[in-house]
């Protein structure tokens, strides 16, 4: 079993989203971007939950991003609202080839933070 964690502040996701917009398509998905926009004033705290479910990825795997596609891990939603994590490409790759065959995700804000935490079995 495998644990990854990552905090970021989602301050840093405002200004993102308020000066530079067009970096978002390069780190989300389309679906990410839809699922963070409809939150109104809250949007960057679901931007910075996303980038923290990358990072506690990477970590998880031991790789950091060197040779990945941001889009190598992205998460949708379930029936109830839960956070489903995907991997592709790379990321994929590396944890068929750790021998990890399922994951889970957890996403929390609090304040001007937010936390990812990923465990892969």
């Amino acid at each position: 079993m495998y644990v990854g964690v990552d905090m970021t502040k989602v301050d840093r996701w405002q200004q993102m989203v308020d000066e530079h917009p067009q970096r978002l398509e390069r780190i989300f998905t389309d679906k990410e971007i839809v699922h963070c926009e409809k939150k109104g004033k809250k949007k960057a705290e679901s931007y910075a939950g996303l980038w923290a479910a990358r990072e506690a990825v990477s970590k998880a795997l031991r790789t950091g991003f060197s040779g990945a596609s941001w889009k190598d891990a992205y998460v949708t939603w379930g029936e109830w609202g839960e956070p489903i994590l995907h991997l592709e490409g790379m990321l994929l790759e590396r944890a068929q080839a750790m021998g990890i065959r399922e994951w889970s995700i957890s996403i929390s804000h609090e304040g001007n933070m937010a936390i990812a935490v990923v465990i892969l079995g």
